[in-house]
């Protein structure tokens, strides 16, 4: 006090200030202290969580935590698939997506087979019909669709587009087949010879034939980036005769082409201007992820045999015939069809999936990679059990242990294989598929007679009558 009082009036303000100074560095060195030292912190954190996740974990323990996993998320009220339509401004009234899914296993005899249903034109060829059309599909896609200015994704986006051989591209020929079909049941079409589709009525979009044309594309579009996915998860070598993507390009290259793909069909969805067509199409891919999610976890002995085929034949419907169910459903959705024919052609879509994917499966054993277009025995090599040795393991008790490790031990693909030709494994296969053809066919008789509906119909028993 006293130095203070013998100094002037700017003296004083001079000390203050440096007093202030002073005061502002020590605050400033405090907070830096404070500051390395929660950086410290944080790094002895990093280094103890390093070490924990280093911490070496068995495989045994391993597998129990992912089998846990995937026992829930797989289980039908698992919140995972919970559908959450009429949140945030989604209007609930569009959605009609939601199927039970109770009829993947009918018990029965075949009405039918081996013939067709009563005056069903059997020399409708869906495959001539729709020739032009399909031959066009591939070149619009690879040419106005999946361009992009990375000339190695353009390749690979486009690889099965660019091939003779690139499938029979099923799935948008019966959205094809199938939207003139309903043009013939809806009103008095007016067609030009050279199209499929036909001039659309008054009271339906006027831009209908060229929407529907899309759609065709967007489902062969979904297809093509599932089998790059696959192909990577399951590790194949082929796919239609050809080296898989994976294989020619590599598998982030696979994997970038299939999501780009799913991408650009999106795209093209959104701009079909219909909501209740792209809530029904996107539906599509969350169902091919549940289905691979499934495959994944795979059956076990303990579920019981019933369980396990209804469980096989849920993952077959999200894998294989979601796609051709929801892909038919939105071709008269678009066309502004009633409730009636809306459903009818849901459901032929659904069950001709249902036989193309059991018929796969027999194929896998009877088929060869000349007729297949990949090895056979694939599914069991993945250590997949499908419908032909499922029904085995009814006849043949020692298959449960081996579907159990997955067919992993030495020797195991070869017994399985054996077992499921002494048994009527593969006849019951062929049969539960030739019970989901005729379900398609019966749907599609709530059209009115026309040479398009009977193709789809002789589409369906071409399905289950193929041998590649």
């Amino acid at each position: 006090m006293f130095a203070l009082s013998q100094v002037g009036r700017r003296g004083r303000r001079q000390l203050r200030c440096a007093q202030g100074i002073c005061e502002d560095v020590r605050i400033h060195e405090s907070k830096k202290l404070s500051l390395e030292t929660k950086r410290s912190t944080r790094t002895k954190r990093g280094k103890s969580s390093a070490s924990i996740v280093n911490f070496p974990i068995s495989d045994s323990l391993r597998e129990t935590v992912k089998t846990s996993l995937l026992d829930q998320v797989t289980k039908d009220e698992s919140k995972a698939w919970k559908d959450k339509s009429g949140v945030n401004g989604v209007n609930i009234e569009i959605s009609s997506l939601h199927d039970p899914l109770d009829d993947l296993y009918p018990v029965t005899d075949t009405r039918y087979w081996p013939h067709l249903p009563p005056n069903v034109q059997v020399n409708a060829d869906p495959f001539e019909l729709s020739r032009v059309e399909v031959e066009m599909l591939s070149k619009s896609i690879r040419d106005d669709l999946v361009g992009s200015e990375h000339p190695v994704l353009t390749k690979a986006a486009s690889y099965f587009f660019d091939s003779a051989d690139g499938g029979k591209k099923i799935r948008p020929m019966m959205v094809m087949l199938l939207s003139r079909a309903l043009a013939d049941t809806v009103g008095d079409a007016q067609y030009d010879q050279e199209s499929l589709f036909t001039k659309p009525l008054k009271e339906q979009r006027q831009d209908l034939p060229a929407a529907q044309r899309r759609l065709a594309e967007i489902s062969e579009m979904i297809h093509t980036a599932s089998l790059f996915h696959d192909d990577v998860i399951d590790g194949s070598d082929t796919r239609r005769g050809m080296a898989s993507v994976h294989m020619v390009f590599g598998n982030k290259m696979a994997i970038l082409a299939g999501d780009y793909l799913l991408a650009r069909a999106s795209i093209c969805l959104a701009r079909l201007r219909n909501v209740e067509v792209v809530e029904t199409m996107s539906t599509i891919i969350e169902h091919l992820v549940r289905g691979e999610v499934m495959q994944i976890r795979g059956s076990s002995s303990s579920d019981g045999a019933e369980e396990n085929m209804v469980y096989y034949l849920k993952k077959n419907f999200f894998k294989t015939a979601s796609l051709m169910a929801n892909s038919c459903k939105s071709a008269a959705v678009l066309a502004g069809c009633s409730p009636e024919l809306v459903n009818a052609s849901y459901k032929y879509g659904k069950h001709v999936g249902m036989a193309f994917q059991l018929v796969d499966d027999v194929l896998d054993f009877e088929g060869s990679i000349s007729s297949m277009g990949k090895p056979a025995l694939a599914d069991l090599n993945a250590g997949l059990a499908t419908a032909p040795v499922m029904f085995t393991a009814r006849q043949f008790p020692e298959l449960e242990e081996m579907m159990d490790r997955k067919f992993r031990d030495e020797g195991d693909v070869e017994r399985a294989q054996q077992l499921v030709f002494e048994s009527d494994g593969l006849e019951q296969t062929k049969h539960l598929a030739r019970l989901h053809a005729e379900i398609a066919m019966e749907a599609l008789l709530e059209l009115d007679d026309s040479v398009y509906r009977d193709s789809l119909i002789n589409l369906a028993y071409k399905v289950v009558s193929r041998t590649k």
